[in-house]
Order: C-alpha cells, then sequence, then structure tokens
C-alpha cells in the first residue's frame, strides 16, 4: 500500500520534501542528450537525497529523451537512497490506453504516478494501478491560476468540480491528490479537500519555489500526509544540496 510506504520513508527521512526532476533540455547537448540528462538527474538524487522524501520525474521534460534502462536506473538510484519515485505524467486516457501505460510504469520501477481525472475513469485506473502495485495521485486543484475556471468555477450539481473529483478519489481508493500551494487554493479549498478524501490520503503539492506558493498553508490545513514538492528553485540551484536542506529545514518548523 503506498500510504505505508509514504509514511515510513517520511519518518525515516524526516522530511515531506519532494524534487520534482523537471530538466531543461536546453541545458545539454544535442548529441546524446538521454544520456547527459541521466546524468544530471542522478546528480541531483545524490546531491539532496538526505532531505528529500520523493522524486518527481516531470515525463514532459524526460520521456522523450530516456529510454526504460535509463528511466530503471534512475529509479533504482532513487529507490538506493531510501526514496519514493513518482511519475508526473498526468495519464488521462480510455482503459485499454491507461492500461499500456501502466505496463511500463511499472516496468520502468516507478512507485506512482499523476493522473488525469478528464477521462472520467479515476476508479478503474485505480484499481488497475493497484494490481501492479503503482500509487495513483490524482490532478484535483492544480497549481497554475488557470485552473481554477474549470476545478473550482465549474460545478456538478452546485459542487466545484474540484470536490467532485475528491470524492471520487476517495470512493475509488487513489493514494492521494495533486493540490497545489499557489494563491489559487484557499485554506479553505484545502480543508475541504481533506474532510473529501479522508486522512488516509496524501496530499501533493507543487507551487512552492518558482511559483511562489505557501508551504505553511498546506501543511497546517491538510494535516501530515503530504508531499510538498520543489522544483526549479532546487534543480536550477549552483547548490543543489543546500537548497534542499533549506526546504527540508523550512517545512519541518510548520509539521
Amino acid at each position: 500500500m503506498f500510504l505505508d510506504l509514504y509514511q515510513k520513508v517520511r519518518d525515516e527521512k524526516n522530511s515531506i520534501l519532494c524534487v520534482g526532476l523537471d530538466v531543461v533540455m536546453q541545458k545539454f547537448l544535442k548529441r546524446d542528450m538521454g544520456v547527459e540528462i541521466l546524468e544530471f538527474c542522478l546528480d541531483v538524487v545524490e546531491k539532496t537525497s538526505d532531505y528529500a522524501c520523493a522524486y518527481k520525474p516531470n515525463s514532459q521534460f524526460i520521456l522523450f529523451d530516456l529510454n526504460l534502462n535509463q528511466l530503471r536506473k534512475l529509479n533504482q538510484a532513487i529507490h538506493d537512497k531510501g526514496c519514493i519515485s513518482i511519475l508526473d505524467h498526468k495519464l488521462g486516457d480510455i482503459g485499454s490506453t491507461n492500461l499500456s501505460a501502466l505496463h511500463w510504469i511499472s516496468e520502468a520501477g516507478f512507485d506512482a504516478f499523476t493522473l488525469s481525472p478528464f477521462a472520467g475513469n479515476i476508479l478503474e485506473t485505480t484499481a488497475r494501478a493497484h494490481r501492479r502495485g503503482l500509487g495513483v495521485f490524482v490532478l484535483t486543484l492544480m497549481s497554475n491560476p488557470e485552473s481554477s475556471w474549470i476545478q473550482k468555477e465549474s460545478m456538478i450539481g452546485g459542487v466545484p468540480l474540484y470536490l467532485e473529483i475528491a470524492q471520487k478519489v476517495r470512493e475509488g481508493g487513489s493514494d492521494g491528490v495533486v493540490v497545489g500551494a499557489t494563491d489559487n487554493t484557499t485554506t479553505e479549498d484545502i480543508r475541504k479537500i481533506r474532510e473529501k478524501i479522508g486522512e488516509d490520503r496524501v496530499f501533493l503539492c507543487p507551487g512552492v519555489g518558482a511559483q511562489g506558493g505557501d508551504p505553511e498553508k498546506i501543511i497546517k490545513a491538510a494535516g501530515p500526509n503530504i508531499l510538498i514538492n520543489v522544483s526549479r528553485t532546487i534543480v536550477d540551484s549552483v547548490n543543489q544540496q543546500e537548497k534542499a536542506k533549506q526546504f527540508q529545514e523550512q517545512f519541518n518548523k510548520h509539521r
């Protein structure tokens, strides 16, 4: 069960920091980009793993450059450091297509992935993912301000869409929700989502760092089962180790 894995790693690491591996391609040479990106990611893991609980490679940055064996090497390195790997893939398609994706996500060695609710098949995809030992984080209220028009302002029977998604997460046994820490997410939004999904689901919260999100708001409103993601502010730093340490300490002050 993903919750058990998460809580074990969180407590051993004394950390709720998730490092997002958003690797900008322009940093690398074109002749063998996959090798360079893998080496860069492995170096980030080596430098920051004392302070991180999880890593979140973003498929929009890496999936077209890293092959299956390279993804396995990356995940093995993450696991060797006692951390969790979450593929930020935003999977969202019909059942047969999702089933193919689940096969390769599992083969690559990830512990969990992010799922878009747009296709409506949260329950089916979660059940199939769990049969492969994969955790599922459902996009619920994202960090970009543009998400509000569909996730907060769109209603189903008078209920905002993000709360309907949270209800499906609970009904389907999904492992967590993706909820941004930026200004378009209020403390009340976080509390309502937590009430819907229950205490035994994990919040994965992007938006801290470059996007200016408030980690204290998330920590105080969502409770102990959370991961706060920081990507560019750590990955692009000249001292990744020190940045990761600073964020771990900052988050722990509010826990």
